[in-house]
């Protein structure tokens, strides 16, 4: 009998800094910190370990913070451990965030040793003005940097823009795009520019809401409208360069589209591993605790570090 598709998804909640735009569940990644998450994720992951006959893991996903260069060693050992854990498709898609500049020879290497076939980089931008903006670290020529260490890889590179940021232009938006396919990116993710609530950077704006700053069309958030004729125009000419939409915001060469998103999609299962990580399995939807210390102390079990859950309708 044909075995059910099963997503694994991977929560490293690590960054060197909190960029003012994200929401997220971030931690600064000390050595003994790293290395007590880790034992911690091995021992969630393995408490439902064997329990799961049924399935195939058909893609795992690596997300949160930035995993990549975070845990290189830790997270390499994991991600091998995986296939005596669980079901692994021969052929499944293995994706592991990095950031630009932060990919180095030991992040491939545990690449190879957790047979991890794609990379999603968390490019976001090539403006240095919008980046500025976000306070994010390391300035988008860092890229170049790991274009050099990357070399003849084979692995596949997805690369993350966000439309619609503060002082972004249509010209702006495209010369990202363009930027990330001269790197030799298969993939694109386009996301939507979300002024989130409770983040540095809606404080300062809120703040300044009547402030000539914020008139300032260096500053100035552009409208849905202005978004959604910049994103027509990027879809046109990554259309011109043999991609196509195959999901929502979604970009792809032929036979490049990410196995997890289109599962994900279509509704397929997913167990969810680490800090704040949202699991949808078997009718439920579940959601770890943000308590750093609790997950620590409760990872060996897992019934003690969900702190919601709920009916997937």
């Amino acid at each position: 009998m044909d075995k059910r598709n099963l997503l694994l998804y991977i929560d490293i909640p690590f960054c060197p800094v909190h960029c003012k735009h994200c929401g997220k569940i971030a931690c600064a990644p000390s050595s003994d910190l790293r290395y007590a998450y880790a034992q911690a994720l091995r021992k969630e992951i393995t408490a439902s370990a064997g329990s799961l006959p049924d399935y195939e893991i058909s893609a795992v996903y690596i997300g949160g913070g930035i995993p990549g260069h975070m845990m290189d060693e830790e997270l390499g050992e994991l991600l091998k451990d995986l296939s005596s854990w669980y079901n692994i498709a021969p052929d499944a898609e293995i994706t592991l965030k990095v950031h630009p500049g932060m990919v180095s020879v030991e992040t491939l290497n545990a690449c190879r040793r957790g047979h991890v076939t794609r990379l999603s980089m968390e490019y976001v931008t090539h403006n240095s003005f919008e980046h500025e903006m976000l306070g994010r670290f390391l300035s988008p020529s860092a890229m170049d940097i790991t274009h050099m260490i990357l070399g003849g890889s084979r692995l596949d590179l997805s690369f993350d823009i966000i439309a619609g940021l503060p002082g972004q232009t249509r010209t702006s938006l495209l010369e990202s795009v363009k930027k990330a396919l001269s790197y030799g990116a298969s993939h694109l993710s386009l996301y939507p520019f979300v002024l989130a609530s409770g983040t540095e950077l809606a404080e300062e704006y809120t703040a300044k809401q009547d402030s000539a700053v914020i008139k300032n069309p260096r500053k100035r958030i552009p409208n849905p409208e202005e978004v959604t004729a910049w994103l027509a125009d990027v879809k046109d000419y990554l259309t011109s360069q043999d991609f196509m939409e195959y999901l929502p915001g979604r970009f792809a060469l032929s036979g490049k589209e990410c196995r997890y998103f289109m599962l994900e999609s279509g509704g397929c299962e997913s167990l969810a591993f680490g800090l704040g990580a949202e699991s949808a399995f078997d009718g439920v939807r579940s959601k770890n605790t943000a308590s750093l210390k609790k997950y620590l102390q409760y990872s060996d079990q897992p019934e003690k570090i969900i702190c919601h859950m709920e009916p997937i309708i």
